[in-house]
């Protein structure tokens, strides 16, 4: 015989679905989002405030970029703005908005474009951002200087010369200075260098935004 618990009916659960969000259901939500990150962002400034934190030293590709150019892109500057990381969209702003120095130290030859970048998400403010960009003999800029050339190192120390004969009295040191950059290589030479640096993870970029608040 079937045992008794075979033989009741079954009863199919019903699965309750969300009804589609409409566009102003969307804004709300993404609006929320863009709160939550704007506060990690005050947070993160206010934290290298603290630790007397002046100058921002930024990688551009896969870390301004979500995408990585290889300093070699095929289509317009404006094709690549959609590319720009949200978090930095806000985090440059804030940076400079709180008297933080920014550069963008980058292997990528192509300047003009990442001009163009910055004064897009910077309302027009691109030309407060020093760009220092190529190579090994295929650099933009020049640097005589006797410290180290490793790494994003010559890029840094080269800005925070543009920045000083543009800002009398003022003085950056690598104590004062922080690197974000994707590059695990770069990241060692700055911290070998007495340069606060952290690394982006492409896959998981706005863990950066907890790591500054964790600077020491």
């Amino acid at each position: 015989s079937v045992p008794l618990l075979y033989k009741m009916p079954l009863r199919l659960k019903k699965v309750s679905r969300k009804p589609a969000m409409n566009s102003e259901e969307r804004d709300f939500h993404a609006a929320a989002h863009a709160e939550t990150r704007s506060d990690s962002i005050r947070k993160a400034i206010r934290k290298c405030k603290k630790l007397e934190i002046e100058f921002l030293a930024l990688d551009f590709d896969q870390t301004i970029l979500e995408i990585h150019t290889g300093g070699h892109w095929k289509g317009t500057a404006h094709e690549l703005l959609p590319h720009v990381r949200p978090m930095f969209r806000e985090l440059i702003p804030a940076a400079l908005d709180e008297g933080i120095h920014v550069a963008v130290v980058t292997f990528s030859t192509q300047i003009d474009t990442i001009r163009y970048i910055l004064d897009q998400i910077t309302d027009h403010r691109g030309a407060e951002i020093p760009i220092r960009g190529g190579f090994g003999g295929n650099k933009t800029f020049n640097y005589e200087g006797n410290g180290s050339v490793a790494g994003k190192q010559a890029h840094m120390a080269s800005a925070v010369e543009e920045l000083e004969a543009r800002n009398m009295g003022l003085r950056l040191k690598r104590a004062s200075t922080l690197l974000i950059d994707d590059d695990k290589a770069n990241i060692r030479h700055a911290l070998e260098n007495g340069v606060r640096a952290i690394w982006l993870d492409p896959d998981n970029s706005s863990q950066v935004l907890k790591d500054m608040r964790r600077l020491v």
